[in-house]
């Protein structure tokens, strides 16, 4: 199980899913800022595998080269390791083989940042699985009046108070928490293909490439705040994004 956290935090206490047990803010905190930490782990150890596994296609002759594509989350799959551990076994060349086994254990610290992860998580409440079109400010609303009988007046206060994140797709988990007039909620990866972090990257760098093949030169930044304060970030890059 992957996840990547984008954290809001608005919490004095909050529950955890084994039940009676109160979590308190300063454990939430602790909690989400682990989870914050073990996936930007992931995503720089994503990078140096990219970055070994073309210094080491750079190097080798066309017929050595080892054709893969590391995923962002779990970089590589059961098949993919069965073919570096090959590669390894078969490189001569010294310096190669241990770009190879650099792979290997960048390999071994994504496995160890995903499992660290995962222990964090499964001690959270069960979270919503993000379907096609929804918002994070809509589910945060959902939630309250829902969950909580909340006047839409009371909800749409507490939801104010929290930094939500306006760049969503369908697969994220978001988890929602309520306890005594307080509220909190971030999004992590889930069953998505990509994470809320690289998403919102990829996100920013297409409507900068946009804005400027459209001539324009103000500030870019201040475009993409207008963007997502109009709600029009997501389904402007679903109409003119592609590869994900």
């Amino acid at each position: 199980m992957t996840r990547h956290v984008t954290v809001s935090i608005l919490l004095l206490l909050v529950l955890s899913a084994c039940g009676s047990r109160e979590l308190s803010l300063e454990e939430f905190q602790r909690m989400a800022q682990e989870a914050e930490e073990e996936t930007a782990t992931v995503a720089g150890l994503h990078e140096r595998m990219i970055a070994t596994l073309q210094a080491y296609n750079q190097t080798v002759t066309a017929e050595r080269r080892l054709e893969i594509t590391p995923t962002p989350d779990a970089g590589l799959n059961a098949a993919q390791r069965e073919m570096l551990a090959s590669h390894i076994d078969a490189e001569e060349d010294i310096s190669c083989r241990e770009l190879l086994r650099d792979i290997s254990a960048i390999q071994h610290a994504i496995d160890q940042s995903q499992q660290r992860l995962e222990e964090i998580t499964t001690k959270l409440p069960t979270p919503h699985r993000v379907q096609a079109n929804e918002n994070h400010y809509t589910l945060c609303m959902e939630y309250l009046t829902t969950e909580h009988k909340l006047s839409r007046g009371q909800a749409d206060s507490l939801v104010a108070r929290v930094g939500l994140n306006s760049d969503i797709i369908e697969g994220f988990h978001i988890w929602f928490y309520y306890e005594n007039g307080v509220f909190g909620t971030f999004v992590t990866q889930g069953e998505a293909h990509i994470s809320p972090t690289v998403f919102a990257k990829v996100v920013k760098k297409h409507l900068i490439e946009q804005a400027r093949d459209q001539g324009r030169e103000e500030a870019f930044e201040t475009i993409l705040d207008s963007l997502k304060r109009s709600g029009a970030l997501l389904s402007n890059f679903r109409r003119g994004a592609t590869g994900l």
